[in-house]
């Protein structure tokens, strides 16, 4: 058998050319939406974990028929610092549950109606005074700037309901 008779296999330099020219076009095209949905799944992500915090800290409560804190720690175990930089949920002060600080160069703020400390009492609801102009107090999460994904707006109740909506972030 001669040489010229064996078939060879692979791909010739223009199919991979063509190849590569396709792939490229994919990532251009994938990759910032890719980014877009990483940081939109972060932002739902933390604002589920100080819902869920918010919300033991109501049920615990209730539960044992006394007040329960939740309060922004910068070091997890004393009421001291922003939100940011974590919370923690304690009862009689006892930390019941400890979150760290937010990653991904997130920040989470409360308006001015937001105090560093929220006590909910036997009956469930906070202690939001009731001579207050707002009847909620309202926590704002945003991702890092420039936002190319909404922020979350986490309302508290004086009922101790939690709310969360899309909000515009600087």
């Amino acid at each position: 058998m001669s040489d010229a008779h064996i078939a060879t296999r692979g791909f010739t330099l223009i199919e991979l050319l063509v190849t590569m020219a396709v792939a490229a076009i994919l990532l251009t095209v994938a990759l910032p939406n890719f980014q877009n949905f990483v940081i939109n799944s972060r932002m739902a992500t933390q604002a589920n974990d100080l819902i869920t915090a918010l919300n033991m800290a109501r049920s615990e409560a209730v539960k044992r028929g006394a007040n329960v804190t939740i309060c922004a720690s910068s070091n997890q175990t004393s009421c001291t610092g922003g939100w940011q930089q974590g919370w923690i949920v304690a009862a009689a002060g006892t930390p019941i549950r400890v979150q760290q600080a937010l990653g991904g160069a997130s920040a989470l703020a409360g308006g001015a109606d937001v105090a560093s400390t929220i006590t909910f009492n036997s009956s469930g609801r906070t202690t939001i005074p009731a001579a207050a102009t707002a009847a909620s107090t309202t926590f704002t999460l945003c991702p890092p700037s420039p936002a190319a994904v909404q922020g979350r707006a986490i309302q508290i109740e004086r009922t101790g309901r939690t709310r969360v909506s899309a909000v515009a972030c600087p």
